[in-house]
């Protein structure tokens, strides 16, 4: 005898199993604890499983509640996806694209991206959202975004098989500073530059992460970090008011150096560190037609094709 689910009860499961408690679920839902326990113990009797184990004051989950666990965040998320549509659909009836994409992104090659796509689609409302690369991964995993566009920064390539995913362009990194600057355009060793005071990204950020894979990969310890910015533009900007140095995408730098308001340190290293920049979008057969539109414009901008 076939059974069914009972969608509501795998919500419930699913609150408490990610809250933690029947408590923080209860009042996420807005439902009595009581009323919470029943459904999940009749879910538990129908299916003959158990989901919750004691463990102290705290509730663990058993083995069978882990792997219904993983099925469930993919459920809801794409619950909510449908959900957003529905609620899109109605404030944009011509449709709403949704893109994040990393800092050096979204400030050098969305912008003009996004007005090419205005100019063909100026009925459909586009949001562009600012986050770190992980981040932009993250939120196309869990549809809360139509495309992304990051650095490839040793994530996991398993997060990409699900993905229609293809490397837009293989960016280097350069160190800069301001022209007034004493290294400005002259060949320094990598010792005397690690020195010399650093305006940096966050911890995390791609930059920091392949300036430390250039340090080890040049036996040179790390250098002081003496200013910090969540965002390449400030970091840039900071560079160009007059103090540090700095080690930057070089798609992000090269127009500020040829505006004369940057210039590059020449640093002979062991390897050139470069950066994968990165185009992901859920299979290209159930995306609306103006989204596949963006992707071509994107990927026609570097002289590519869409596939």
């Amino acid at each position: 005898m076939e059974l069914t689910l009972n969608l509501h009860a795998l919500l419930l499961f699913h609150t408490v199993a990610s809250t933690g408690s029947v408590t923080a679920a209860a009042r996420k839902l807005n439902i009595s604890q009581p009323a919470i326990s029943a459904q999940i113990r009749s879910f538990e009797r129908q299916h003959e499983v158990v989901l919750f184990e004691k463990k102290g004051r705290k509730i663990a989950l058993t083995p069978i509640a882990q792997r219904l666990l993983q099925l469930t965040e993919k459920l809801f998320a794409l619950e909510e996806q449908i959900r957003i549509i529905l609620e899109d659909y109605h404030r944009h009836p011509r449709g709403k694209l949704r893109i994040t994409g990393n800092y050096m992104a979204t400030s050098v090659l969305i912008p003009r991206w996004a007005s090419l796509f205005k100019q063909k689609y100026p009925e459909v409302a586009v949001k562009i959202a600012t986050v770190n690369s992980g981040q932009a991964l993250e939120s196309l995993l869990q549809y809360e975004t139509d495309v992304a566009i990051f650095g490839h920064d040793g994530l996991s390539d398993q997060r990409l098989q699900s993905l229609y995913c293809l490397e837009l362009y293989r960016d280097t990194f350069q160190f800069v500073v301001a022209p007034s600057h004493r290294f400005a355009n002259q060949g320094i060793a990598v010792e005397a530059v690690m020195k010399e005071p650093f305006i940096m990204r966050e911890e995390g950020s791609t930059t920091r992460k392949r300036l430390i894979e250039l340090c080890e990969e040049n036996n040179v310890l790390p250098p002081a970090i003496e200013l910090e910015f969540n965002g390449l533009n400030e970091t840039i900007q900071a560079v160009v008011a007059g103090y540090g140095v700095s080690f930057v995408p070089s798609l992000a730098a090269n127009r500020f150096i040829q505006a004369g308001e940057l210039a590059e340190v020449i640093v002979p290293v062991k390897k050139t560190i470069t950066n994968r920049i990165m185009l992901a979008a859920h299979d290209p057969s159930l995306l609306e037609n103006y989204v596949r539109d963006f992707i071509s414009i994107a990927l026609n901008s570097l002289g590519q094709k869409s596939k």
